[in-house]
């Protein structure tokens, strides 16, 4: 079982989940522009996944060159990206219609110095997250390192986010809809950090990739129990 954060860890969490939050309220962050940002977090997030997946079950060392390996680490990072921009559009249409709504142009949005510092920062977080993945699946199974509980938490979390933009409620906020929005995606990222088993309980299809509660099956994890199972039922 993992170890509970601590009183300091929580308030560092919720410290730095709410810094975006100040910043809107008291700084005069754009709310459009921190909620598209959450969004590139999240398909670069994913897209970070996928890229360690494609070189984990295609890898380059079978490519005759240094040329032909480069080539196809590009190629991870290509698949990936567009893995990452195809899910972007289902999944950013709340964030779309918003932008629209506002009449939020794409000049606009990198004439904001905070939202270009702010793509630079994801992109260097990513790379580095990229690298530690790759480093990682050398000598690690995706099993493992459990990249299905990893992509879960990321993805339920922006689900998190479409679940309330989708309920209708977001519609009578008029501009401060994407306020809200940041505020779910925050609170979100905190419980998370804090409590990621109780958050994936609590969201759809989440309760598979959280840690069995005491006393279920042992302590066992949840793919030590499906395979357990499965090997139940081969003895029958």
């Amino acid at each position: 079982m993992p170890t509970p954060p601590s009183p300091l860890d929580i308030a560092q969490t919720v410290a730095r989940n709410l810094v975006p939050l100040g910043g809107i309220l008291f700084l005069g962050w754009s709310a459009d522009n921190v909620l598209l940002l959450y969004l590139v977090d999240t398909m670069l997030a994913m897209g970070v996944m996928f890229a360690g997946l494609a070189r984990h079950f295609a890898p380059p060392t079978n490519q005759p060159g240094m040329a032909a390996r480069i080539s196809a680490e590009f190629g991870y990072v290509a698949v990936a990206l567009f893995l990452a921009a195809f899910i972007s559009i289902p999944l950013g249409m709340p964030v779309y219609i918003i932008l629209a709504a506002s009449d939020v142009s794409v000049s606009e949005l990198f004439s904001d110095p905070a939202f270009r510092g702010g793509l630079v920062m994801q992109a260097i977080a990513a790379f580095w997250s990229g690298w530690s993945l790759y480093r990682a699946l050398a000598t690690h199974t995706p099993e493992e390192l459990r990249l299905k509980r990893r992509f879960s938490l990321v993805f339920l979390r922006w689900v998190a986010v479409l679940m309330v933009a989708f309920s209708g409620f977001v519609l009578v906020l008029g501009k401060f809809a994407s306020f809200v929005l940041v505020a779910v995606y925050a609170a979100a990222s905190i419980m998370i950090d804090v409590a990621p088993d109780k958050f994936l309980r609590a969201m759809p299809g989440g309760a598979e990739d959280a840690e069995p509660l005491p006393g279920a099956a042992s302590g066992a994890s949840p793919q030590a129990s499906w395979k357990a199972r499965r090997k139940d039922k081969r003895k029958r």
